[in-house]
């Protein structure tokens, strides 16, 4: 190895032109070792180390995501049947004058909440659709200068896939309503 690509991966400065011992600054440059951490730093990273792998844990077995982005891991848990079904879940509102339902973007700055903490919760919000009045005030609130909806719509496409790729139209499923109040 020719000398420059050596001292590069030493870390060492050419030797000096004058003969004889190195200098203070050439054993300097040499000697320095790293500073072990403290006990202190030590501890602070284990701690927190600790702490998300039990916020990692609970979030596993509760099957929740509300300890995001240390909740459950359930989406690449298994691989996806490639002649299978994509599910995606959607909202959609019923708006006075029109005749057809408006699908509403599933998002905190529409309705107030993500699709995926509707997703988590799905059998709840179907059971109970009184909980989409939230997401209609919320609309309501958000959207001051459009019309109040008259009813709000949990619905679901569904996509059936061939070798990967969808085929034909989406199927579309109203999952629950709400009637406004």
């Amino acid at each position: 190895m020719d000398e420059k690509k050596r001292r590069l991966l030493t870390n060492r400065k050419p030797p000096s032109d004058t003969a004889g011992e190195p200098g203070p600054a050439d054993r300097a440059a040499t000697a320095t070792k790293p500073k072990p951490m403290s006990t202190w730093s030590i501890t602070w990273r284990l701690g927190a180390t600790a702490v998300a792998l039990i916020i990692l844990t609970c979030g596993q077995f509760l099957n929740t995501n509300d300890f995001f982005p240390l909740g459950s891991l359930t989406q690449y848990a298994t691989a996806k049947d490639l002649n299978g079904t994509v599910n995606s879940t959607c909202i959609e509102a019923q708006f006075p004058g029109e005749d057809e339902p408006r699908r509403l973007g599933f998002n905190t700055d529409t309705v107030g909440i993500e699709r995926g903490d509707i997703e988590s919760q799905l059998d709840r919000v179907i059971a109970n659709p009184e909980l989409m009045q939230t997401m209609a005030d919320s609309f309501e609130r958000l959207h001051p200068n459009e019309p109040k909806p008259e009813e709000m719509i949990l619905c679901r496409t569904v996509t059936q896939l061939e070798n990967g790729r969808s085929v034909g139209e989406p199927e579309h499923k109203i999952l629950a309503t709400w009637e406004v109040q």
